[in-house]
């Protein structure tokens, strides 16, 4: 099976520490599934009453070895890894498998390469302020509008082909292939004038309405990601933050593991006024 575990920075930089040549992985620690860490508050008798839980920021411990050869030295290896952790900016690690592709963003917390040892290792701890892994690539789902199905070929065939179909009905199942549940981002966009959309989940029966108004072009997001929630309307090019528009029992639904129905409907308009896409990250806890 092919494994990869790759360090990069946000300037193009990066290690594979399964395959480089010079530099080795011999250890890790905390890329797996942490624990909880529960909330109680206790009764006047025995036992207590659970308060919620959290998932704590991620620390992941990385041993890594040097190998010289004779393209490049020892120090020169550790250097090469240096550029990648050795600073301020952001870093990604990603894992690859032929069953998985994730990613989680990290912080360099310490870095410590022990003298005169040989080999030469240095441990490196990251700290992941989200503990989440990710699914790399694009995860937009077409709710409403046009789906694009054109590709590249050699010719187009006589018969035709193609270029792209209108998403029918108003019912998309959201499938949430992760291990945890996630926000998403719903971006709408008003084919024509119409006003309140609203999104509905049929499995939780939670929903958000945002009272407003709508003319075609307009552009409606609204993000229910945890600590990322907000709704915004941009209006000829102007963007207003509408978050008090919501209407009463609104919630910034979550999509749980697995199946999630979503119904979309606007009170005046129709079914094709607004052409919607639903972009969120599959999570996983721990790999």
């Amino acid at each position: 099976m092919r494994y990869k575990l790759i360090l990069s920075d946000n300037t193009g930089n990066s290690v594979d520490l399964y395959s480089d040549p010079n530099i080795r992985l011999i250890s890790t620690d905390g890329i797996g599934f942490s624990a909880n860490t529960a909330t109680m508050k206790l009764h006047d008798y025995d036992g207590a009453f659970f308060q919620g839980n959290s998932l704590q920021q991620r620390v992941i411990t990385l041993m890594a070895q040097y190998y010289g050869s004779y393209s490049q030295t020892d120090e020169q290896a550790k250097n090469r890894l240096m550029r990648i952790i050795g600073h301020k900016n952001p870093i990604r690690l990603r894992y690859i498998t032929d069953n998985i592709d994730v990613y989680i963003e990290c912080r360099t917390e310490q870095v410590s390469t022990p003298p005169n040892t040989y080999p030469m290792v240095t441990q490196i701890s990251l700290i992941c302020p989200d503990p989440y892994w990710r699914k790399s690539g694009d995860n937009s789902i077409v709710m409403a509008g046009i789906i694009p199905l054109f590709e590249f070929i050699i010719g187009i065939p006589e018969s035709g082909m193609e270029f792209g179909d209108i998403k029918a009905g108003t019912i998309t199942d959201l499938w949430n292939g992760g291990t945890v549940e996630s926000g998403t981002l719903f971006i709408i966009t008003a084919n024509q004038t119409c006003s309140n959309p609203r999104l509905l989940n049929l499995r939780t029966e939670q929903f958000i309405q945002i009272t407003i108004d709508m003319d075609a072009g307009d552009v409606l997001e609204i993000c229910t990601e945890r600590g990322k929630r907000s709704v915004w309307l941009t209006h000829n090019g102007v963007r207003r933050n509408c978050f008090s528009r919501r209407t009463r029992g609104s919630e910034f639904f979550q999509l749980v593991c697995g199946s999630n129905p979503v119904k979309y409907s606007v009170d005046s308009g129709g079914d094709r006024a607004v052409d919607i896409v639903c972009k969120f990250d599959t999570k996983y806890g721990g790999i």
